[in-house]
């Protein structure tokens, strides 16, 4: 069996990636912005990997990513992979009936998945915790703005990478391409 390098090398800067980025999200911004709720960017991170990774190793690498993410919250395993297999099972059905490459469309769905996500979030809280998550209608609103407005800078970032140290792990669309 012959070892894919780039893949091994693909899946490990994409991890130093998330780490980076839930840093930032977790410490820096609130040094820079003080109250101010800050950017779901490992979310923009999983909506890459969603779009532009065949299935199963997208299944595999987000569910890696959400146990790397504990470190980052205080939310339970379960609720962190509950709420990732269904954002990925509604973005990966959108992306069978429509897809196009580009910032465009990624931003696009990093809006979506931002909604989703909090959703998916406070749903899956009510039916599965004693205590669900409080709603928070403010800081989730600022939320669902700030974290789009970073999904150009970490697209044009992570096409980069993938150009570097990617040879087969790009899915091919497979509904209506614009």
């Amino acid at each position: 069996m012959k070892i894919r390098w780039n893949i091994i090398l693909n899946f490990l800067v994409l991890f130093a990636v998330l780490l980076v980025t839930a840093g930032l999200q977790t410490t820096l911004w609130y040094q820079l912005f003080n109250d101010v709720p800050s950017p779901l960017l490992w979310l923009n991170l999983i909506v890459y990997v969603i779009l532009y990774r065949k299935p199963y190793p997208a299944i595999l690498t987000i569910y890696a990513m959400g146990f790397v993410l504990l470190t980052f919250t205080a939310m339970p395993l379960k609720m962190m992979w509950i709420t990732l297999l269904v954002l990925f099972a509604l973005v990966y059905g959108i992306k069978t009936r429509v897809f196009w490459s580009g910032s465009g469309y990624y931003t696009i769905m990093c809006t979506f998945s931002a909604v989703a996500y909090h959703i998916i979030y406070i749903v899956s809280s009510m039916v599965m915790e004693k205590n669900p998550a409080s709603f928070e209608i403010i800081d989730r609103l600022v939320q669902l703005v700030l974290t789009p407005s970073f999904a150009f800078p970490m697209y044009w970032v992570l096409a980069k990478i993938d150009k570097i140290s990617q040879d087969d792990l790009v899915h091919e669309p497979g509904g209506l391409e614009i």
